[in-house]
């Protein structure tokens, strides 16, 4: 396997999503100074995260955790553009693998029952050719071995780009966005639900809530690939 590796590396060389220097055998999507350069954020179970603080009002979440601080001027905010644009999903996942394992062993994932990707409407699905989401919880699920259930809860439109809006632009913009198709199956269980990036909240709450009114009594962590501080 290994020469297989070292003459797949010379044909079709794989770069940094960073910094963009060569990857050397062993390194994957990130150059080993980069990985550790990353701006990651400890989760501390006595402590309220960021991620918690902003989900601070919604009852049913139990805790929230997210692995990277997303600065748009960093560097390293080229992971997200290549998980969301650039059709290299498979970073999503290979650093949801890395925060599982983490977090498993802080118990953060502890009687997790099912995995929700939050979802891209069809249109936006099609278009890109995959939910970054997905291939965030496909990385946990990975480490768990917890489903994850595609499709309980659906997209019904796309809103505007969120991009350049203010916070309450953000909230109203993400009003009305999901339905849940099947909602006996999430009554009672604790669900983590998953995205890339958060920044107000406004889009998570709006499916928290959504999933709240069909099924009450869910309990639900949260986690994200990246949040802004």
């Amino acid at each position: 396997m290994g020469l297989i590796r070292a003459v797949t590396d010379l044909l079709l060389p794989r770069y940094c999503k960073v910094c963009g220097r060569r990857l050397d055998m062993g390194e994957q999507h990130l150059c080993i100074s980069c990985f550790l350069g990353m701006p990651r954020l400890e989760y501390l179970p006595e402590e309220l995260s960021l991620a918690e603080r902003i989900l601070l009002t919604e009852r049913n979440v139990v805790r929230a955790a997210s692995m990277l601080k997303y600065e748009k001027e960093s560097d390293y905010s080229k992971i997200i553009y290549h998980l969301k644009y650039y059709n290299h999903p498979s970073v999503g996942s290979w650093l949801a693998e890395i925060g599982a394992r983490e977090l498993r062993d802080k118990g953060f994932l502890d009687g997790v029952e099912m995995i929700i990707p939050l979802p891209l409407s069809s249109v936006k699905q099609r278009r890109r050719g995959y939910n970054q989401s997905a291939y965030i919880a496909e990385g946990i699920s990975r480490v768990i071995e917890i489903p994850v259930a595609d499709g309980i809860v659906t997209r019904e439109v796309s809103n505007q780009k969120q991009a350049g809006l203010g916070r309450f632009q953000r909230w109203n913009n993400a009003e009305g966005l999901f339905s849940v198709a099947q909602p006996e199956s999430l009554a009672g269980r604790h669900l983590l639900v998953v995205d890339d990036v958060m920044t107000t909240g406004a889009t998570l709450c709006s499916l928290i809530q959504t999933m709240e009114k069909a099924s009450p009594d869910i309990r639900i962590s949260v986690f994200t690939l990246a949040i802004v501080e």
